[in-house]
């Protein structure tokens, strides 16, 4: 009776690349392939380089050698994925560097791409490999965290995102990107906001003419990206596309990504996951709730309430982009600035008669700017209008700021709802 062939543990990569001199077992997306090469006994040589969700950047570069340049992985896309059993993880560059090896004589491969369904189907496998791919199905399914989604995105950390751009600068060194999803709101620096000036946003719809905001989602971030523009030279608007390794950071307040060293763009036009997104997306705003920010869920805190409370919620982009110019809208938002900052300003008068404040409002889809004047205004702050030490509690809790001793600490500003009028 044939002995049943031992499949081996499979491993992370971050895990693996310690394990010099051993023989591991990955799977991993395939991130980048070189052109097959001659080896010196006559034999072939490809190189590729591979993710997982554990080391995406930079990866494992891996050798596989074969007799015959058929027998070499024939990638058919970008980011299939490939699993390598008994691969030898190796040290070169005088022990600085690591990579793999894939000889035939011990190790196998299978790749893999995306059938109809979420499921990968296999559609190369070198000859030695023993069908051992079913057992190792859920670590697939884990690939896909790779990508991570807007909503997931924290400031000063690395992420790969798939996204459509909507719109670039003619060199192409500034795009603006969409996935469908709200970024988490931001923490504010008070400082710098509470100057003698309006405070000044970097939020999209004030870089970009109304006229363009117009072709535009009204829902989900949209996120500026700055890049080089020889990165995206086989790409255009309407696209969508896979970004590798992009730095995700907050300035003045509004969330921006930035290309590292590391970044790279793949075209994802026919990818199962834009599929995804946009099946996701379309039953967003089919529901009811789908112009809220997906953050304010399960609802406001009751700082504030309306009256108009059968007026369907609308997000900011919607306002910015509406036909009519006068209209009255409802919608959950963030005030993340006023304007005069101190509250004793409010007024413009001697008897606190006419009052005037601007406030800088935000949802994930945009700024804008709103004045709180008269009568509006007595009606918004309520009981203690007149009454300068109630006012300014008021104001502090709309800002999200906490006591009068933090005045220099991030805020996080509470959603709250409200009825503007254009």
């Amino acid at each position: 009776m044939t002995k049943k062939r031992e499949s081996p543990k499979l491993i992370k990569i971050k895990d693996a690349i310690n394990l010099i001199n051993q023989q591991v077992t990955l799977i991993g997306i395939v991130f980048e392939q070189r052109e097959p090469k001659r080896c010196r006994n006559n034999g072939w040589i490809c190189t590729l380089r591979i993710i997982d969700d554990s080391y995406s950047i930079p990866g494992l570069t891996v050798n596989v050698f074969s007799n015959t340049l058929e027998e070499l992985p024939q990638i058919k896309n970008h980011d299939d994925v490939i699993l390598f059993t008994r691969i030898k993880v190796q040290t070169f560059d005088s022990g600085r560097r690591v990579n793999a090896a894939c000889d035939k004589r011990v190790a196998s491969f299978a790749l893999f791409e995306r059938g109809t369904g979420d499921d990968f189907v296999c559609y190369q496998c070198s000859s030695n490999f023993y069908g051992e791919e079913a057992q190792y199905k859920s670590l697939m399914d884990d690939l896909r965290k790779v990508f991570s989604f807007l909503r997931e995105i924290k400031k000063g950390k690395c992420f790969d995102l798939v996204c459509k751009i909507l719109h670039a600068d003619e060199d192409m060194s500034t795009v603006f990107v969409w996935d469908g999803t709200d970024a988490p709101p931001a923490t504010i620096l008070t400082k710098g906001i509470e100057e003698d000036k309006p405070f000044s946003s970097l939020s999209v719809n004030t870089f970009l003419s109304r006229d363009t905001l117009l072709s535009f989602p009204t829902v989900g971030t949209i996120l500026r990206v700055s890049l080089s523009n020889y990165q995206f030279h086989q790409v255009k608007p309407g696209d969508w596309v896979k970004l590798y390794h992009l730095l995700c950071g907050v300035d003045r307040g509004s969330w921006v990504g930035k290309a590292t060293e590391s970044t790279k763009v793949h075209l994802a036009q026919d990818d199962r996951l834009v599929e995804k997104i946009m099946r996701i997306y379309d039953k967003r705003i089919s529901s009811k709730l789908g112009h809220l920010p997906l953050w304010s869920f399960p609802s406001p805190p009751g700082l504030t309430e309306t009256d108009d409370t059968c007026a369907p919620f609308v997000t900011l982009m919607d306002i910015i982009t509406f036909p009519k110019v006068t209209y009255k809208y409802r919608c959950i938002v963030r005030v993340v600035a006023a304007y005069p900052w101190q509250v004793e300003d409010f007024c413009s008068d001697e008897n606190r008669r006419r009052h005037r404040v601007l406030l800088t409002l935000e949802d994930p889809t945009g700024t804008l700017d709103a004045f709180l004047c008269d009568k509006d205004a007595e009606y918004f702050w309520g009981l203690g209008f007149q009454d300068i030490k109630i006012l300014r509690k008021k104001r502090n809790q709309l800002l999200g700021i906490r006591g009068i001793s933090n005045l220099v600490a991030p805020r996080n500003p509470p959603w709250i709802e409200c009825c503007i009028l254009s």
